[in-house]
């Protein structure tokens, strides 16, 4: 099963990862048949849950806890091979846009910030932080991150649960700047577009409970919104108060 794929338009390829342990690199522009198409193929330490790409890095996060740092011109063996700091199942990674680390997410409620210097001074400046919790009769309740999206002009990021919110950080600062108004079910899947004007929100049942009918998945209809199988699509303007900026560094 393809996971995830990434495609680069500069280059015009696709990265795929998936839970055969292998990450390959395809040129589409090629002859039909793999053979012609397939640039290259890497095996991974396990499935392949999690793809990111900035600049020439490509970040390949698997089960296991595995974190391979790939350099997009030298496939042959990453360049880094870490392990995870959290100590659950990864559900996604997203490289900053900066290109100085990425964010990895887990079932457990957490959001690792990573930084690729290797340097003490630049670990020094990682941590971890949990989200997606709630407390009910006094136990806390734990929702897997789904989804972590960066934000391309201000740095700023969401996140999607399992609980079903969108929340927005300010990871410099430490701090939860915005959460959005909960789905009817688990966030799937986040993207800014390029502009950071609009953030697609993708709404579905991501089966964490197991099987359940598709009709327990409505949605009120909405401006801009595509419902496909029982999945919601959402696309929100960000208006200026919910665009970060009452992020100072920012202004």
């Amino acid at each position: 099963m393809i996971e995830c794929v990434i495609y680069l338009c500069v280059i015009g390829q696709v990265i795929t990862g998936s839970w055969d342990k292998t990450v390959k690199c395809w040129d589409p522009r090629g002859a039909s048949g793999q053979e012609r198409t397939l640039i290259g193929s890497y095996a991974q330490p396990e499935r392949v849950y999690s793809l990111s790409l900035v600049g020439n890095r490509v970040v390949v996060a698997t089960a296991g806890r595995h974190v391979n740092v790939y350099d997009l011109r030298n496939m042959s063996q990453p360049e880094q091979r870490r392990e995870s700091s959290l100590k659950y199942q990864t559900r996604c990674v997203r490289c900053y846009p900066n290109g100085t680390g990425y964010a990895l997410s887990s079932v457990e409620g957490r959001v690792a910030m990573e930084f690729f210097d290797l340097s003490e001074a630049a670990q020094a400046k990682k941590y971890a932080f949990k989200c997606h919790r709630k407390s009910e009769a006094g136990k806390d309740i734990v929702y897997p991150v789904n989804a972590i999206a960066f934000h391309p002009v201000y740095g700023t990021f969401a996140t999607g649960g399992c609980d079903g919110f969108v929340n927005v950080w300010d990871g410099n600062n430490k701090k939860r700047l915005y959460q959005y108004s909960k789905y009817p079910s688990s966030i799937a899947a986040l993207s800014f577009s390029r502009d950071g004007r609009l953030l697609a929100v993708a709404s579905s049942y991501t089966f964490e409970e197991g099987e359940k009918p598709y009709d327990n998945f409505s949605h009120s209809p909405s401006p801009l919104s595509l419902s496909v199988a029982g999945s919601n699509l959402l696309m929100y303007i960000l208006q200026p108060r919910a665009r970060f900026d009452i992020c100072p560094q920012c202004e």
